[in-house]
């Protein structure tokens, strides 16, 4: 599946930019192939539509935003926060076309985000209660572009058997068969997923966690939210909890960006903001170098691939994906290359799928 190609999956919220960025001025990002400009609105408020103005098609992140409106870098056409042109200064005289407009698409402000949906949504964004709480502070790590799917980057979080070859501060260092997991679910919004996993210590999780163990079981609780969005919880031994709201925006059909942010129920004098920051973003690159080798277009044909037993997220993620796009009349965008299957594999007869 060529994941910004999928017509459903423009009905989802996707968090995008930081908050802070745009009171810095208008921001351009790209969600599913789609070209947005971003900017604060006259009561600060994050607004998204089309990235060029309805003139000549300039884009307008070359533009100022002056009192929540935004003009155009070309001609200095100002548009408001409706997408609607509201002055053109050659012919201020003259009443504007209400054609003489920008697309505009839902966007809200949640979790210090601007998030983004560029058809209806089916589905609200996600309460993390943890984020409101007093009890928990709240850490963002740096977001950046991975030029891989999206697709690929979820099922990486539920794959319990990668941690043992890919991380060097994570995950046993001993051992590559991971525990079973206790719970796996479908839900309304995703998956529901319960995975514990031994491991060693080292110097980067001791000052991050506050412990010094040099063995445990690190409790993990995952909630998949439709499509490429994850929390996680950590419980620690020393009962810390560790809560990653982590989403996976697909830019285009094989990049995305990687967007990280930590609630913990301790404060900066147990363990400094910037020592969880350096542990995340480790982890994270040792998962991004390889991901960015594994091919985007991730089949939802679960016969087109082989797989082992910790697989069995993916394949439950992928009959999701699946049937979200027969709910909606859409089809599964493949590139040609990967439907030239190898000689002697024919797909079109479906077999009884074996896991070992």
């Amino acid at each position: 599946m060529l994941v910004a190609s999928q017509p459903a999956l423009r009905h989802f919220f996707y968090p995008v930019c930081p908050i802070s960025k745009l009171k810095q001025g208008p921001v351009e990002f790209t969600l599913l192939n789609q070209s947005l400009v971003l900017w604060l609105d006259q009561n600060n408020q994050p607004v998204a539509t089309e990235n060029r103005c309805c003139h000549r098609w300039a884009k307008l992140t070359k533009g100022k935003v002056i009192d929540g409106v935004i003009h155009c870098p070309y001609h200095g056409w100002a548009f408001a926060n409706t997408g609607q042109c509201i002055k053109i200064p050659q012919h201020p005289e003259r009443p504007i076309p209400a054609t003489y407009c920008l697309k505009t698409f839902k966007c809200l402000q949640r979790y210090d985000y601007a998030w983004v949906a560029l058809e209806d949504p089916l589905m609200p964004i996600p309460e993390v209660p943890e984020f409101e709480s007093d009890a928990y502070r709240v850490i963002h790590l740096e977001n950046r572009p991975w030029h891989c799917s999206a697709l690929v980057a979820l099922e990486n979080i539920f794959d319990t058997a990668h941690h043992h070859f890919v991380h060097q501060y994570l995950g046993d260092k001993i051992n590559p068969k991971p525990i079973p997991p206790t719970l796996l679910e479908n839900t309304p919004y995703g998956m529901h997923f319960k995975s514990d996993m031994y491991n060693y210590g080292n110097n980067l999780q001791y000052k991050a966690w506050n412990i010094d163990d040099d063995e445990m079981v690190l409790k993990r609780d995952f909630h998949w939210y439709m499509p490429f969005l994850v929390k996680m919880t950590l419980t620690l031994p020393n009962n810390l909890k560790n809560v990653t709201l982590l989403s996976f925006t697909p830019m285009t059909d094989s990049s995305l960006q990687w967007i990280n942010l930590v609630m913990r129920n301790d404060t900066e004098e147990n363990v400094k903001a910037s020592d969880v920051i350096q542990l995340g973003m480790t982890i994270s690159y040792e998962d991004q170098e390889i991901l960015e080798t594994v091919a985007p277009d991730v089949p939802l044909d679960i016969h087109e691939q082989c797989h082992i037993e910790s697989d069995r997220p993916s394949i439950l993620i992928r009959k999701r994906f699946s049937a979200l796009l027969a709910d909606l009349g859409d089809s599964e965008q493949r590139t040609y290359d990967t439907l030239n299957k190898p000689e002697g594999q024919n797909t079109s007869q479906k077999t009884k799928l074996n896991v070992y």
